[in-house]
């Protein structure tokens, strides 16, 4: 037994040195129909699966799974899990799942791959219902990515 765990320890730590893997930070522009716009920073990795595929992690829209699209945009479809009591009111976000669309503007680089990325992402979040819910049932997320990747 011990030497099937070694060797599945070992060809997932081959498998994830030799896969496709970004980091990225990004500038979120959220509540852009109010008065005052919410701007917040993220930070996520991103492993691709495939040529067209990738998974991955955003501090602010959860996990996210992303497939190549027509034009060079990308396909994102997220979901985020509820915090606390998920009712929506302060400090108990609601469970969110995010649809949105990516464009890769810029990128450049040899051994670290630079990119310049702009998605914008419709969030819901249909259990936020509460009398004294903070979190918006459904929202919008614009954000500004500098992506460096393997």
């Amino acid at each position: 037994m011990k030497i099937v765990k070694n060797l599945t320890v070992t060809v997932l730590a081959i498998s994830f040195s030799f896969a496709g893997i970004g980091f990225h930070m990004a500038t979120n522009y959220s509540d852009m129909d109010e008065a005052t716009i919410g701007v917040d920073t993220s930070y996520g990795v991103t492993y691709s699966l495939n040529s067209g595929t990738s998974v991955g992690y955003d501090s602010k829209l959860g996990m996210l799974m992303y497939f190549a699209a027509p034009a060079g945009s990308t396909l994102r479809v997220g979901w985020t899990p509820g915090v606390g009591a998920a009712n929506g009111t302060a400090g108990n976000f609601a469970t969110s799942t995010s649809m949105g669309i990516g464009y890769t503007w810029w990128s450049g680089g040899d051994g670290l791959k630079t990119s310049l990325t702009t998605n914008f992402d419709y969030v819901m979040a249909p259990g936020a219902t509460d009398a004294a819910a903070t979190q918006e049932t459904n929202s919008t997320n614009l954000s500004v990515v500098v992506g460096f990747g393997f």
